[in-house]
């Protein structure tokens, strides 16, 4: 039995890993998919979020409370913040890290600006709240069915802003973390993960895969997904 901690992007909440959780945990193992604080079902919590840093805070404290160990962990998106941000604290507690379509932070404290382009970067500008939060937007790169479409604009809250504005706190520890992958979807040609996912196909420490959907994989390739996760039934 493996232990995974799945770790939503942003305007996201862990119900987004509902199919993923079911089937990992219909194969045995121990699944968490929290949600992070600001977002979702805890979206009343979205000022006193002061930047990433507030969202490892959210899974450290998690893993430690519930004492795991050897620990897949999974970020998706913005997700890949939070992720190296706790391999950064409990190194020691994580087995294996899993980005999916996700930022992967190399300075300590550097925002996502240098990782956007100028598109995006006004797109989420239009999407600012008066109180500077940020609303959803960037449905149709994130899914490519109808009604799932329609379905998901339901479900996303806004983004807290200091998350947009903040880095993430890195000590260099995330680097003792003995397996990496990396997870590109592919459908959208302009993707701004890509430069991720080529880089890290030179590295020889981490694996790289692919999957044929828009952002969200995990509602649009859920099966696929989780063999990625889980191949043959082991993590």
């Amino acid at each position: 039995m493996a232990t995974f901690v799945l770790v939503h992007g942003a305007w996201h909440g862990g119900w987004c890993w509902r199919e993923v959780a079911n089937s990992l945990r219909g194969r045995g193992h121990l699944v968490h998919a929290p949600t992070l604080t600001g977002l979702a079902e805890r979206q009343h919590l979205i000022d006193s979020v002061d930047g990433p840093d507030t969202h490892v805070e959210d899974i450290v404290n998690l893993v430690l409370w519930e004492d795991l160990r050897g620990i897949v962990l999974v970020g998706h998106s913005y997700g890949g913040l939070v992720i190296t941000g706790t391999a950064s604290r409990i190194a020691e507690r994580i087995e294996r890290l899993v980005y999916l379509d996700a930022f992967v932070p190399e300075k300590s404290g550097q925002n996502l600006s240098p990782h956007t382009n100028p598109e995006r970067a006004a797109e989420i500008a239009a999407a600012r709240r008066p109180d500077g939060h940020v609303n959803p937007s960037g449905f149709d790169r994130w899914i490519s069915d109808p009604e799932r479409k329609a379905w998901l604009r339901t479900m996303t809250t806004a983004h807290p802003a200091p998350c947009m504005e903040k880095g993430v706190t890195l000590t260099g520890r995330e680097h003792e973390v003995p397996k990496k992958d990396y997870i590109l979807c592919t459908a959208y040609e302009k993707s701004l993960f890509r430069k991720f996912h080529e880089a890290l196909k030179q590295a020889s420490d981490w694996r790289t895969f692919e999957l044929p959907c828009l952002h969200d994989a995990m509602l649009e390739m859920p099966d696929e997904l989780v063999e990625i996760l889980d191949p043959d039934g082991r993590a």
